[in-house]
């Protein structure tokens, strides 16, 4: 199961209803790493209700209250563990309203200077002119490069257009 999948139309709603859940995000984020709040969360012996209620008893005059409807409807769909995931893809997109996007670029060598930046303009054209450009190596590729930016792939490698054919000759 994708938990970004899961936790993108969360993020999604708290991000165009409302300013302002970085701090409280931040906090539910760091209780849930403590080992004390992911057994309460884990216990097989509370119902998820109870698990909710004593979340929210927590952060008691901590959070907004916008935060605690939220870890409310989050509790009514079991998924009070899924605020790791909430908070990066919130914050995703407000890097998002910044107008840069992280584009990784796959590549079976080290691409030069002169091809990172035949394939920067290009993405430029696509994806705006503020990109966070991270360049990775993969040598399974066998040749060419595949991009990444959000949940869009582009595959140009020569493994992937391997695997096309052999999925089309099945």
């Amino acid at each position: 199961m994708n938990f970004e999948t899961i936790a993108r139309p969360y993020a999604q709603a708290i991000y165009d209803h409302s300013e302002g859940w970085e701090v409280d995000l931040d906090q539910l984020e760091l209780a849930l790493g403590t080992p004390e709040v992911q057994q309460l969360i884990d216990s097989p012996k509370l119902a998820y209700k109870e698990k909710t209620e004593v979340f929210l008893s927590l952060f008691e005059g901590q959070i907004q209250d916008k935060t605690s409807n939220l870890i409310k409807v989050l509790g009514e769909s079991k998924r009070i563990s899924l605020i790791p995931q909430i908070s990066k893809e919130y914050k995703k997109l407000l890097s998002g309203t910044k107008g840069s996007n992280d584009v990784v670029v796959t590549s079976a060598f080290e691409l030069t200077e002169e091809q990172l930046n035949k394939i920067t303009a290009s993405l430029k054209g696509r994806y705006g002119d503020s990109l966070n450009l991270e360049q990775v190596v993969d040598i399974s590729l066998i040749g060419g490069f595949s991009i990444k930016c959000g949940d869009e792939v582009t595959d140009y490698s020569i493994k992937g257009k391997l695997e096309k054919l052999k999925n089309q000759i099945k």
